[in-house]
């Protein structure tokens, strides 16, 4: 009996096994770094930081990137005049939505399925694409409304 308890204990106990998949832990300078970026984007409009911090949310779970992404869009639109801004809004507002966009042709988005806010809020966007030239008039007439 005594053999068996000694046998038993001997059986190893990994303590040191992290509980969770280390690829998903946030740590604080990357929290650091994400804070840095994003005041960058906010207060100076910069391109570099813009692209990183869009990069960094198209890799986080679609649930919680796109209205992030329209928010750090629309600053870098409408206050920096980005235009690849405005169209990574209105992509990531599509998203939002399940709708495919496809900008080498822009006759295959369809809008028409946007609840009437949504789509309002897409129409004035592109409205304001077409304002200021980053759209066309063709591509502009070409999506479905």
């Amino acid at each position: 009996m005594v053999s068996l308890l000694i046998v038993s204990c001997k059986e190893k106990v990994n303590t040191l096994e992290p509980p969770m998949n280390q690829d998903n832990v946030t740590t604080m300078s990357s929290i650091s770094n994400y804070d840095s970026i994003v005041n960058l984007v906010k207060t100076k409009g910069d391109t570099l930081a813009y692209s990183e911090l869009f990069y960094f949310l198209k890799d986080s779970n679609k649930r919680d990137r796109t209205d992030t992404l329209m928010y750090y869009s629309k600053i870098m639109a409408e206050k920096f005049n980005n235009e690849s801004a405005y169209l990574d809004y209105f992509e990531a507002l599509c998203e939002k939505y399940d709708i495919k966009v496809d900008f080498s042709n822009y006759s295959s988005i369809d809008i028409s399925s946007m609840d009437k806010t949504s789509k309002q809020k897409a129409e004035n966007w592109l409205n304001d694409m077409l304002e200021k030239r980053i759209i066309s008039k063709e591509q502009f007439d070409s999506i479905k409304k």
